[in-house]
């Protein structure tokens, strides 16, 4: 049985979410040799920007108008509206069973936790794998289209839609995969946000959303208990994988350089000088 730590750091802000990630990877993990499972959510919301997308795909004055975050991830990919969801974050440790000099092979097993997780809470999800044609044609695409529009090699679905949208980062000493399990439909707004669509461009960039995810309230139907799906998240990990979770917050260690790096997040930036 392996020994991780589990956080559960509830709603904050976007720089203070993506702060806590960077340290957790670049700091914690590395030092302590224990990987963890983070869970959080988002307030106000956000829009993450992936690490090397323009800033200028947004329309920043409509954002900071509705009191919508900006914020750059320290993963790729392109832009993601975070409100009515759970994310979370694993950050897997360099000497830890689910590490992988290959990528695939480690975001593969991670989603497998977090796919069990949806099951114990009831969602009939499944883990697909993507053909390779269908990669191409993601990866030569071009527009200013969203992470969850984008098909990746492994992803959580239901009936065809994406329900777990993740991305990847790989430092020296460890691995950060986070990503969005949809609770709600509000992540389809981000059309509204999108620098380059006026009018009518508007709705079928949210059409096309819409065709492409789903979240659980539309899954099951009724409204979610975040606790409780929280809870089935965290269970179904645990399980997957024979972990021992020791439960706590951030050290005041953590928390000390988390609020070091906040500025930086403050001004999208996130990338490393």
């Amino acid at each position: 049985m392996s020994n991780w730590r589990f956080l559960n750091t509830g709603a904050k802000d976007g720089y203070h979410n993506m702060a806590i990630d960077e340290v957790l990877a670049k700091i914690s993990v590395p030092q302590d040799k224990r990987s963890v499972f983070r869970v959080y959510r988002w307030h106000p919301y956000a829009i993450s920007l992936g690490y090397n997308q323009a800033s200028n795909d947004l329309d920043l004055e409509k954002c900071r108008h509705d009191n919508i975050d900006v914020v750059r991830r320290p993963t790729g990919g392109r832009a993601v509206l975070h409100a009515e969801e759970i994310t979370y974050s694993v950050i897997v440790s360099k000497e830890s069973e689910l590490y992988s000099s290959d990528i695939l092979t480690t975001y593969n097993l991670i989603n497998k936790g977090i796919l069990k997780g949806l099951q114990l809470f009831g969602v009939k999800a499944e883990l697909v794998e993507r053909p390779t044609k269908e990669l191409v044609k993601s990866s030569d695409n071009k527009s200013k289209v969203p992470c969850f529009s984008n098909a990746t090699k492994y992803e959580i679905t239901y009936q065809n839609k994406k329900l777990v949208g993740s991305a990847q980062r790989r430092y020296e000493n460890s691995i950060l995969q986070h990503g969005s399990i949809l609770v709600g439909a509000f992540h389809l707004n981000l059309a509204d946000y999108i620098a380059a669509l006026k009018g009518p461009r508007i709705e079928k960039f949210r059409q096309a959303l819409e065709e492409k995810t789903v979240s659980i309230s539309q899954i099951l139907s009724k409204q979610i208990n975040y606790d409780k799906i929280i809870w089935a998240i965290k269970t179904g990990f645990q399980q997957n994988f024979d972990i021992y979770f020791f439960e706590g917050q951030l050290t005041p260690r953590e928390y000390s350089e988390v609020q070091k790096l906040v500025k930086k997040y403050q001004k999208l930036g996130g990338k490393e000088t």
